[in-house]
C-alpha cells in the first residue's frame, strides 16, 4: 500500500495533512527564512570567510602575575605593562587533514626578516585540544616581533619574542606560533590560540617562558580586538643560563623534557589582550614595529 505525502515548500502558511489519524504539519519556508534573517541580523557580520595570507599589526599590553620561589615563602609580583607594538603573519586558509598529511604552509615575511616563512606541524610545542580537528578550515600564524618593556617592584622587565629574540639570542630561539580553526566547517567564527616562545629579562635573571598557551576562545576577526584571552595553566620560568649549560653538555633544544631546565618560579596568571589595530599595510607595519623597538633601545641606552 502506498501513501502519497505532499509537503508545502512555498511561502504560504503551513498546512496540515491527515495520515492514519496523525496530523503532519508541513514546513513553511517563510518561517525558516524569518528565523534565518533574524539570526543574520544578530550575528551576520561574525559569519564570514577567513582572510588570505598577510601581515597584521596591533597594539597590545600584558597583565601578569609572577610567583617567585613557589611555596610558603613565595613572592607574588603583579604587573600591567604599557602598550607595545606587535606584528603577526598568517597563512592562506587550508583544510586540515591530520598529522599524517604533514602540512607545511607559508606565511608572508617582510624584506630582511630572518625568520622562516615555513610552518610545519612539528614546529608546534603545544597542541591543545580542539585546534587540530580534521576536515576544518584552518590558518597557521607566526608572531613576527614583540619587545614589551615594563616596570615592576623588582625593577625593569622585558619580554621579547620573534625577530628580536632571534637577533639577540639565536642559540635558544624557536618560533612563536598559533592556530585559528573554524568552529564550523570554514571561516569565522573560529577558535584561536598562540603558543608564545618568549624570553623574559628581569633583575633576577633571564628566563624562558614557553610551556603555555594563550587561548582566545571564539574570535570573529583578525586581529581579535577586545576578545578575552588568558593562559590555561601555569608557565614555568626556566633559567636561560641553565638551559645553555644543558645545551653545552649535548642537550638538543627541541628535545628537552618539560622539567629539564631549572625554574625559579612561574607565571600563575597572564592575559595579553589586543587593544587596537595598527592602520598600516604590509611591510609598513613590520618596519613601524622595528622602529618602535629601536627607539626604545636608544632611549634606554641614553638613560643609562
Amino acid at each position: 500500500m502506498s501513501i502519497e505525502i505532499n509537503i508545502n515548500v512555498n511561502d504560504t502558511a503551513a498546512s496540515t495533512h491527515e495520515i492514519g489519524g496523525n496530523a503532519l504539519e508541513s514546513a513553511s519556508t517563510a518561517g525558516l527564512r524569518t528565523d534565518f534573517n533574524e539570526l543574520m541580523s544578530q550575528m551576520g557580520d561574525e559569519i564570514k570567510p577567513f582572510p588570505r595570507a598577510r601581515l597584521g599589526g596591533y597594539m597590545s599590553h600584558f597583565k601578569l602575575v609572577f610567583e617567585i620561589n613557589p611555596g610558603p615563602d613565595a613572592r607574588l609580583i603583579s604587573i600591567v605593562s604599557p602598550l607595545a607594538a606587535q606584528t603577526v603573519a598568517w597563512s592562506d586558509p587550508f583544510i586540515y587533514e591530520g598529522p599524517e598529511r604533514q602540512h607545511e604552509v607559508e606565511v608572508p615575511l617582510p624584506t630582511g626578516s630572518k625568520l622562516s616563512s615555513k610552518v610545519r606541524e612539528s614546529d608546534f610545542i603545544e597542541r591543545p585540544e580542539g585546534f587540530f580537528e580534521v576536515g576544518k578550515e584552518t590558518m597557521w600564524l607566526q608572531i613576527l616581533n614583540l619587545d614589551a618593556r615594563m616596570d615592576s617592584e623588582i625593577g625593569p622587565i622585558r619580554i621579547i619574542l620573534g625577530e628580536t629574540l632571534l637577533r639577540e639570542h639565536p642559540d635558544v630561539f624557536r618560533p612563536s606560533l598559533g592556530v585559528a580553526q573554524a568552529l564550523g566547517s570554514s571561516g569565522f567564527p573560529a577558535s584561536l590560540y598562540f603558543n608564545p616562545y618568549a624570553l623574559i629579562e628581569t633583575p633576577l635573571g633571564t628566563f624562558r617562558a614557553i610551556h603555555g598557551t594563550l587561548s582566545y576562545g571564539r574570535v570573529t576577526n583578525f586581529p581579535p580586538i577586545g576578545t578575552p584571552v588568558s593562559i590555561s595553566k601555569c608557565i614555568p620560568l626556566e633559567n636561560v643560563d641553565h638551559l645553555r649549560s644543558l645545551m653545552k653538555e649535548g642537550a638538543v633544544l627541541e628535545s628537552l623534557e618539560d622539567d629539564a631546565v631549572e625554574s625559579i618560579g612561574r607565571i600563575i596568571a597572564l592575559s595579553h589582550p589586543i587593544d587596537m589595530e595598527i592602520q598600516l599595510e604590509g611591510e609598513d607595519i613590520y618596519n613601524f614595529v622595528e622602529d618602535c623597538i629601536a627607539r626604545k633601545y636608544v632611549n634606554l641606552q641614553t638613560q643609562a
